[in-house]
């Protein structure tokens, strides 16, 4: 589903406008805050939490519960595609900020490196090498 496909399914809820929070203290606030919790946390914080969780309900955010309205009636033009996460090994940290960089990441070069396989045998061109770590002798008896 293209950029201008969504906005045409979210084309009805252009009449409701996103609004901030209020941030302002109430006495509702402080009793909310106050009777939800066994031990008070710092005011600000339960406020902030207080006020988002109401200001972002479906019941109270016109222009949220609008666009999800019209995301349930258009789920079945919604194409399904597979969760494609970046992967870790392409975070790189560079002049002291952590930026993610997928083409410098070292995994995805292909590696060009022999190695080594025990035991003799012959290939292409002549007798493959035994392994230094199978000539060592190794101590079954205590000295």
């Amino acid at each position: 589903m293209s950029t201008e496909d969504k906005a045409n399914i979210y084309a009805p809820c252009k009449q409701y406008k996103r609004k901030e929070p209020d941030y302002s203290v109430s006495e509702e606030i402080a009793k909310a805050i106050g009777g939800n919790f066994r031990i008070i946390p710092t005011f600000a914080k339960g406020q902030y939490e207080y006020v988002l969780k109401r200001h972002y309900s479906l019941e109270r955010n016109e222009l949220l519960s609008c666009r999800w309205e019209q995301y349930k009636k258009n789920i079945e033009q919604r194409e399904f595609a597979p969760f494609q996460f970046p992967d870790v090994r392409d975070l790189h940290f560079h002049n002291c900020v952590i930026r993610f960089l997928p083409n410098e990441s070292i995994h995805r070069f292909p590696q060009y490196n022999k190695k080594m396989r025990a035991g003799p045998g012959v290939d292409f061109v002549g007798q493959i090498p035994i392994p230094q770590e199978l000539l060592m002798k190794r101590i079954t008896k205590p000295l």
